[in-house]
């Protein structure tokens, strides 16, 4: 139970705001250090900026300076302030922000009330804005597969210098979507003092540690730019200047205020305490301690500008944490209280004269300020420039065409993220950035696009384990090696090495011909397995397999979710001969030779391959191939289709797969074209590959209910409960189908979703009399 006690009274116990920060102590640590190092030159080199701007249009009374602090989750309090001063009718002409404070800040002085800042603050997504990975449903084909088969995305860049990491732990991509729908859409400003209330942001200086404060340009990348924390958050490069959180230079800002002329500061403090002694209990936070000491540095000389004149709030918000951002709304009545404390020590007329203590009459607007456009998202804005700023290897034409922007077009904002979203998916983008120049007469739409500087090689990895506890384990170790970029359209050649049940060395090269949406595909593998020849649930003996594979064809991509390809393909296979038939084979081992064609298409809207919750996948492979085995010769037609769909409402999900698998002639050589059944969700309590044919049919139900989120912001790892329902069988002949053969299944099961792959306990029994008890790890084998 939540109360609050602020007139618009605010209050949801069920936000689960807990940023990226509360899972990364690492990155903090990172921080810290960052802190410590440029903390001698920041006092040293730092130089407030002198602007004679705002005040000077403020006649007849002081002019007001509101002053917002940093503090991270604490800002609630800055908006339980604002509150405060709009009921007192405080004029307020001047808004200087660091970090959260530049947020809130922004959000005030772009024309916001606080209840409007509060409503946003509740209604805001803060976890999606500390994620920089889109839903997989938003991500092109090819590069779902990828995420899909090699699920630990370290993001590690491997080139010739070495192995190399990102500036940022977090890309700040989505920091900047979120902004943008807080703040609406604005034109590029030449002066912050064109906003309802004239504003200034602070940032610092990454390379020399010095105070840099904004005062014009794009409104959203302004506060970005204050509040990009160092290690953990990409920084923003502005004028040639890398600009990380303004905390480590001016926490809060009273000297800019001071220095743009405001009589009258009103300075929020919301900087945490030392810890104790006892507090002191590791590591982290005895670094935690560090930065406190560091940053009280800076505070304290900016309250020691502070006259009697000025007033200095610092609300007791209790232990909300510098990372509780769950809680940041409870930091509002905290912020509102301790101004109206405050307020009733001063007499109101030293403010603005002839306003009385207790006075309620509204004061004008703020003079000299001027009303800015703010168009909702799906407000459509004629484009008539576009003035890119590419730095990356790509082509102008290819990016302008994945985002979907044209000179000429009339194109709504919502329109142009989505735009983003589409080249952002791409995976070789480290940020995009946009803004308007004007939202009337001539709008020039202004993209900037920059390129993951720790490429252009990428490593992902993969682990994958299996133990059913009676007749089989499996595992499997892999590593992906991604050369992007190879063509100014987005080539890119991707190898790969797996050890583990089976061993598997591949090499792709992908090529896309300019912007027609094709693209030419060459591809080669090598892959050893072992594993057990079975015939109607009977095991033949082990059978070791030694695949060599090329392919290479067309295919045609043009929209995201669908892709088809036409490859021609060799394949050269070597199967030992069982144990349990030397004494009536011929031959130890057999070789086998395939030629043909292969037709593949896919569609894919999942937003998640393991726990999806929405979309539909479909997945079709028909080949003709000419094969030869044992001096035998033949042409064999294979189809294999599949479909998985899912519905859900709130915490439960139903999906529904169904398989088909068949040699379209019928007298197929008995080796080839096999497909098998057996394992967790694939006819559940048998072992695996128990039963296989040239003709597999199969359909499941699974149920699933998400016992808890585990959303820690950047990162999240929903448990589930769930249980399945399974029906399936396999023939040789096509004759021998018979739906009334089909074999029962059923399996109970606990579901994590964790960053390197599904993980499952579960339990299966089947009506042949299998059961078994499961421990999963990592994508399916």
């Amino acid at each position: 139970m939540c109360e609050l006690k602020t007139p618009f009274k605010i209050c949801d116990p069920s936000m689960k705001n807990r940023l990226v920060f509360a899972a990364l102590p690492l990155l903090l640590i990172i921080s810290i250090a960052f802190n410590v190092a440029v903390a001698d030159q920041r006092y040293a080199k730092s130089s407030p900026s002198v602007d004679d701007g705002p005040c000077s249009e403020v006649d007849n009374r002081p002019c007001v300076a509101l002053v917002l602090g940093g503090g991270g989750a604490k800002g609630g309090a800055h908006i339980g302030v604002i509150q405060a001063l709009e009921e007192r009718h405080i004029p307020v002409d001047l808004v200087v922000g660091t970090s959260i404070g530049a947020f809130v800040g922004g959000l005030y002085a772009s024309g916001k009330d606080s209840a409007a800042i509060a409503q946003l603050f509740q209604q805001a997504d803060w976890n999606s804005g500390y994620r920089d990975n889109l839903t997989r449903s938003d991500i092109p084909m090819r590069r779902k597969r990828q995420l899909d088969e090699f699920q630990i995305h370290v993001d590690l860049g491997l080139t010739r210098k070495g192995v190399s990491i990102p500036k940022g732990f977090i890309q700040g991509q989505s920091m900047k979507t979120l902004l943008d729908s807080m703040l609406g859409t604005y034109p590029n400003f030449t002066s912050f003092d064109q906003l309802p209330i004239p504003f200034r942001a602070v940032a610092a200086d990454a390379e020399t540690g010095e105070e840099i404060v904004l005062s014009y340009g794009d409104l959203a990348t302004a506060m970005q730019a204050s509040m990009s924390l160092p290690g953990i958050v990409r920084p923003i490069v502005h004028e040639g200047r890398i600009l990380v959180d303004g905390g480590i230079a001016n926490n809060v800002p009273i000297s800019v205020a001071k220095n743009l002329g405001a009589d009258i500061v009103i300075a929020v403090d919301i900087g945490a305490s030392a810890n104790s002694k006892d507090e002191l209990n590791s590591g982290v936070a005895i670094l935690l301690q560090l930065t406190k000491f560091l940053t009280g540095r800076n505070v304290a000389e900016q309250k020691a500008l502070l006259t009697s004149s000025d007033i200095l709030i610092i609300p007791e918000l209790g232990d909300i944490g510098l990372l509780s951002f769950d809680r940041v709304l409870e930091a509002v009545d905290k912020g509102y209280q301790q101004t109206l404390t405050e307020l009733n020590q001063r007499s109101l007329a030293i403010i603005a004269p002839g306003l009385n203590d207790g006075d309620v009459t509204p004061l004008p607007s703020q003079p000299g300020a001027t009303t800015t456009q703010n168009l909702p998202f799906d407000d459509e804005i004629l484009i008539s420039a576009i003035n890119l700023s590419n730095n990356t290897r790509l082509n102008d034409d290819y990016i302008l065409h994945r985002m979907g922007v044209a000179v000429g077009e009339n194109m709504a904002v919502d329109e142009i993220n989505t735009g983003i979203n589409r080249l952002y998916g791409q995976g070789t983008i480290a940020r995009i950035t946009t803004s308007w120049d004007d939202l009337e007469g001539d709008s020039a739409l202004n993209i900037r696009v920059d390129e993951k500087e720790w490429g252009p090689g990428y490593l992902d990895f993969k682990f994958n384990f299996e133990d059913d506890f009676s007749s089989f384990s499996e595992y499997q170790l892999g590593a992906s090696y991604r050369l992007t970029n190879l063509s100014q359209y987005g080539a890119e050649w991707v190898s790969s090495f797996e050890v583990g049940t089976e061993k598997v060395i591949n090499t792709e090269l992908y090529w896309p011909i300019k912007k027609t949406g094709f693209f030419w595909d060459v591809f080669g593998e090598y892959e050893r397995t072992v594993f057990e020849y079975k015939d109607a649930g009977r095991a033949l003996g082990t059978v070791q397999a030694r695949d060599s594979t090329v392919s290479a064809g067309i295919g045609w991509n043009t929209w995201d979710k669908f892709e088809v390809t036409l490859s021609a393909l060799y394949r050269r296979g070597v199967f030992d001969v069982p144990d349990y038939l030397d004494e009536y084979a011929t031959v130890k081992d057999i070789h086998v030779d395939q030629r043909g064609g292969i037709l593949e298409v896919n569609f894919d809207s999942l937003d998640n391959a393991s726990f999806p919750s929405r979309g539909w996948n479909l997945k079709a492979i028909l080949s003709r191939t000419r094969d030869e085995v044992l001096n035998l010769s033949n042409y064999s037609n294979f189809i294999d289709a599949q479909y998985n769909g899912v519905l859900s409402y709130q915490r439960h999900s139903i999906r529904g797969l169904l398989r088909y698998q068949s040699t379209l002639n019928h007298d197929a050589l008995s080796l080839l074209g096999s497909a098998s059944l057996g394992g967790f969700l694939n006819l559940s309590g048998n072992p695996s590959n128990f039963i296989s044919g040239q003709h597999v049919r199969f359909a499941s139900g699974v149920y699933t209910y998400q016992l808890a989120e585990n959303d820690f912001g950047a990162i999240d790892f929903p448990l589930y409960l769930g249980f399945s329902v399974e029906a399936g069988n396999a023939w040789y002949a096509k004759s021998n189908v018979d739906y009334s053969d089909l074999i029962h299944s059923s399996s109970l099961f606990l579901g994590w979703d964790t960053p390197i792959g599904p993980a499952y306990l579960a339990y299966g029994r089947s009506d042949t009399g299998g059961k078994s008890l499961y421990v999963f790890l990592g994508v399916t084998f």
